[in-house]
């Protein structure tokens, strides 16, 4: 089954960002990757779609008690080395434009 890197955009938070390591700015968004097995494009975007929206609603940032809007903002072939290590990646928040 082909590997797809999926990278997630979430906004709609208003989060302090003392949580982050980022002292005095709001979270309001972040970007997020994962490399998953999929046949095609759009089912690698929904697993990628459902894995971050349960690290929300279940995983490590439930206890913020916050859903941020989730879009794909790239999801494409994995290359080589991301098909061979398909580490994850951490999430990298922003403070929104």
């Amino acid at each position: 089954m082909p590997r797809f890197r999926v990278v997630i955009e979430g906004s709609g938070l208003e989060v302090p960002g003392d949580f982050a390591g980022v002292p005095s700015q709001t979270i309001r968004g972040f970007f997020v990757a994962r490399v998953v097995n999929a046949p095609d494009r759009k089912e690698a975007g929904e697993r990628v779609l459902a894995i971050v929206a349960d690290d929300w609603k279940n995983g490590p940032y439930a206890s913020l008690e916050v859903r941020p809007t989730l879009k794909i903002a790239e999801a494409r072939p994995a290359t080589l080395l991301e098909w061979l290590r398909p580490k994850q990646t951490g999430y990298a928040f922003h403070p929104g434009l």
